[in-house]
């Protein structure tokens, strides 16, 4: 896979998972809300983690942010 291509998947994914935080915070009783944000916090957390191994730049995908604080 093209690194551009893997970096807009990763853009869309970061996209979805600011939806998600959106609609936690709407519906801070439902489950199903917070475990859709949590599913996204594993998914780009994942990602970041092999990221890094490979000594990718983070800032290049977006994801030189602390994604616990940001998301969880």
């Amino acid at each position: 896979m093209m690194s551009d291509e893997f970096k807009y998947i990763v853009s869309r994914v970061l996209d979805n998972a600011n939806d998600a935080i959106s609609e936690a915070k709407e519906n801070p009783e439902d489950d199903f809300y917070k475990g859709r944000k949590m599913a996204y916090y594993e998914v780009l957390d994942t990602i970041k983690n092999e990221l890094k191994a490979r000594d990718a730049d983070l800032k290049e995908f977006g994801l030189d942010i602390d994604l616990e604080n940001v998301i969880l």
